[in-house]
């Protein structure tokens, strides 16, 4: 996990994550390995490949936004 201070301004970086939006659901973002393959059905086929809830850092002093994908 990177450290707490802003790699831009060196200000204080706050963890959260970024918001996905789907029919009727509220969700986090995931990072999946490999390049997107389009499906009629869902709009991008992932199938049993590795996925990472993403974690996202934001600054409060000068908004900068840094993700990153850990396995637990």
């Amino acid at each position: 996990m990177p450290n707490g201070k802003c790699p831009k301004c060196d200000g204080p970086m706050a963890e959260g994550f970024v918001l996905d939006r789907t029919y009727g659901a509220n969700l986090q973002s995931i990072w999946v390995d490999g390049e997107p393959e389009k499906s009629f059905w869902t709009g991008v086929a992932v199938g049993d490949r590795q996925k990472i809830p993403v974690t996202t850092l934001r600054c409060g002093r000068c908004g900068y936004l840094e993700s990153f994908a850990v396995e637990i």
